[in-house]
């Protein structure tokens, strides 16, 4: 499903070794967390960054980011969906916000993992449909729900626990600000309580640091990313001074967890993608931070 190097390409060779890593765990247009078959199915976390970076990167046609987008609208949660007391279900679903899993058993050789969400993987799905213009129409209800779902979700302070599958209250504060980078839907619902939640989350990790608490590389990167999105000039030069602060001696950023196994106590984080994020976030974007909402072209994706 990959496609070949755009002309004019400058992705090098990383890139191209990723997206092939990307490709060997997809399964039809869904997308694995796992890149052996272990029983874990595909989810909508992955397939909405693995197709949305793809095609961001000229490397997935917009016929075949339609397919994705198509089984990613199938992941709702339906209006007649009943609650279950079968283990692994949420208590409550919410109808038109995508599952983190599909549930309809049609992957061979994995199992059933529950039907539920998770606050960040919706951000995640929801940003990848709405790069299809082509299914606006179809994908009107699910945008809609998930723009709901997701304002209710920062409102309420329940993004400041982490989510089932993310920690850090900061990754979800980043998912939201990619939205409101690309989409201006996303930006009408999301940006004001956005930005109050922004500068909430800010002040406290300040009392943090005041009192001699340990600096987490990944939250300053994240939190520094969100700021850019937003458009946000105040603190940024203090967040990269104290984000460069904690760069190793060889150069990287230590690990910090970034996803968990749902409500297990296995978490997965590494120094690459500490560093990963670290690097983007000390890269000052020119017109980043100067107060006026910022809007990505069309063909650019949101950091």
């Amino acid at each position: 499903m990959l496609q070949s190097s755009p002309e004019g390409w400058s992705g090098g060779g990383l890139v191209a070794r990723l997206a092939s890593q990307i490709e060997a765990v997809r399964w039809r247009w869904r997308y694995r967390f796992f890149p052996h078959g272990n029983g874990f199915p595909a989810d909508t976390d992955c397939t909405g960054m693995a197709a949305g970076a793809l095609y961001g990167h000229g490397l997935l046609s917009a016929a075949d980011l339609a397919a994705c987008v198509r089984d990613l609208l199938d992941s709702a949660a339906p209006t007649d969906m009943v609650a279950s007391c079968r283990p692994g279900d949420d208590a409550v679903l919410v109808p038109g916000v995508p599952l983190v899993y599909w549930e309809d058993g049609a992957e061979p050789g994995t199992g059933r993992r529950g039907r539920k969400h998770d606050a960040v993987a919706c951000a995640n799905a929801l940003y990848t449909v709405q790069l299809s213009g082509s299914l606006a129409t179809e994908a009107a209800e699910f945008i809609a729900a998930s723009h709901r779902y997701l304002a209710g979700h920062l409102v309420s302070g329940r993004y400041l626990a982490g989510t089932r599958y993310y920690p850090s209250p900061d990754a979800f504060l980043y998912a939201l600000s990619r939205l409101c980078a690309r989409f201006p839907t996303s930006a009408r619902v999301l940006s004001g309580p956005l930005h109050q939640a922004f500068s909430e989350r800010e002040a406290t990790a300040c009392a943090r640091a005041l009192a001699g608490g340990p600096g987490n590389a990944l939250d300053i990167a994240l939190r520094t990313l969100t700021a850019d999105n937003l458009s946000r000039a105040a603190g940024q030069a203090e967040r990269r001074l104290l984000l460069a602060q904690t760069q190793q001696a060889d150069g990287s950023w230590p690990a910090c967890p970034y996803y968990r196994m749902g409500r297990f106590p296995v978490y997965f984080g590494s120094s690459y993608l500490t560093s990963v994020f670290a690097w983007k976030a000390l890269h000052v974007r020119e017109n980043s931070g100067t107060g006026r909402p910022r809007r990505l072209p069309a063909d650019v994706a949101a950091p």
